[in-house]
């Protein structure tokens, strides 16, 4: 992972917020594992990429029932 000057990290208040979740359920699913959303711990600071976080959601996109969208068409 290349880090330049200009990535924006995302508190986990403001992740949960963009994705409609608690803040409980971002500490369950970095605990158990349970998602592909990766995090950066600072010391005891939990931190998102925004790239990431962007990443996460365009994997998780559907337009009909269970069938996912190519995010490369």
């Amino acid at each position: 992972m290349k880090v330049t000057t200009q990535t924006k990290l995302l508190s986990p208040q403001e992740v949960a917020e963009q994705l409609g979740v608690t803040l409980n359920t971002l500490a369950v699913w970095r605990c158990h594992g349970s998602s592909s959303l990766s995090y950066v711990k600072i010391g005891r600071c939990v931190r998102y990429r925004a790239e990431d976080v962007e990443a996460f959601i365009n994997a998780h996109r559907f337009y009909h029932a269970d069938k996912p969208v190519n995010v490369y068409d």
